[in-house]
């Protein structure tokens, strides 16, 4: 049975054929923790919005998440060929999976957007993972899931005012789709692994990132975006799930961003 593929369309219908984006998640994260933020970018953006899940996540949690991002990758493109090219969104191991689908099928993709993502090539492990941040994460694994999900909201969210009530949608999410303490490792050791090499994205690219993210440096995105030459914009106060702690800013800059885009295409 292929796992369920969520899709949000904008509540107004597009004068013109929605563009497609597809949104990825990061480690042991499924596609209901976008929240609201899925739905807000169709809307903002008159687009078709697709969150898969990557495998050992979500809807396909029973699977083991592969050693490889190249593979989670695979995993992924198949159900969303029909498509035909898209614009991609990533979060933290999300961005790095959206960067190797547009290194490796440049065809494939518009636009690419990385949100507090990293590259072994590029950053040192301690700035990858910040270590207390890691033991932290190592510490939660075997406890209860109420604790485990606190932990985590703690390491990636700064946001104080939705705290009880994420954390209780999130509780939820990991017992009705349990993420395997083998596939958190597997994920943590593929995520380790990404490399991007030389080689520069053929898409335009726009680099977000966390002043005050406890898990990932933002030095990391720094280098991402000098390396590729890429536009980066940082948040003064959100944590590394930005798009949780300030969906709207996530939002508004991609929008003002593609219509910069789109602005330069029509004056050519």
């Amino acid at each position: 049975m292929a796992p369920t593929l969520a899709r949000f369309e904008p509540a107004k219908a597009a004068a013109e054929p929605a563009q497609s984006w597809v949104l990825l998640r990061g480690l042991v994260r499924e596609h209901r923790h976008w929240g609201s933020f899925a739905q807000g970018l169709a809307d903002r953006l008159q687009a078709t919005v697709y969150c898969p899940d990557l495998p050992g996540n979500g809807t396909r949690c029973r699977e083991p998440s592969p050693l490889s991002l190249r593979t989670a990758l695979e995993a992924i493109r198949e159900p969303l060929q029909h498509q035909g090219a898209v614009n991609l969104l990533g979060l933290s191991m999300g961005g790095m999976v959206a960067a190797l689908w547009a290194l490796h099928h440049p065809h494939e993709v518009r636009r690419l957007v990385l949100i507090n993502s990293s590259f072994g090539d590029l950053s040192p492990p301690w700035r990858r993972i910040r270590p207390p941040a890691l033991l932290r994460l190592l510490a939660a694994l075997p406890v209860r899931v109420e604790r485990r999900e606190g932990c985590i909201y703690d390491l990636t969210c700064n946001r104080r005012d939705l705290r009880d009530e994420t954390i209780k949608a999130w509780i939820g999410y990991a017992r009705e789709c349990p993420v395997s303490r083998m596939n958190f490792l597997r994920q943590l050791l593929a995520s380790a692994c990404c490399r991007i090499g030389d080689n520069t994205p053929q898409s335009p690219t726009l680099i977000l990132a966390s002043d005050r993210d406890r898990l990932v440096s933002p030095v990391c995105s720094t280098a991402i975006a000098k390396h590729w030459g890429a536009r980066l914009h940082f948040h003064a106060d959100a944590g590394h799930d930005l798009p949780q702690d300030d969906p709207d800013w996530v939002i508004e800059h991609i929008a003002r961003w593609q219509a910069e885009l789109d602005g330069a295409v029509e004056s050519t």
